[in-house]
């Protein structure tokens, strides 16, 4: 999981296409332990230091290992 924008997204499991924009519209800057739930903007329970995209359809998309990986806005569910 990772929240951007008060917003918590989930690991979807799906790779996202090759981004042509070598923009960043962000950047994961703080992390917590992998069985908690993000409460930060810009944190995520799998690291940090990993940039992101906003996607189509409430989606991000975060740049890790040279891959890009789908995480989707599902509500609010804490």
């Amino acid at each position: 999981m990772v929240r951007v924008n008060g917003k918590l997204y989930y690991d979807t499991g799906r790779e996202g296409a090759d981004s042509d924009c070598g923009n960043m519209d962000g950047e994961i800057t703080s992390t917590v332990d992998g069985s908690e739930i993000p409460m930060e903007d810009n944190q995520s329970n799998f690291g940090s230091g990993f940039g992101y995209q906003y996607g189509a359809d409430d989606t991000i998309e975060v740049y890790m290992n040279e891959k890009w990986f789908v995480f989707e806005y599902r509500g609010e569910a804490e």
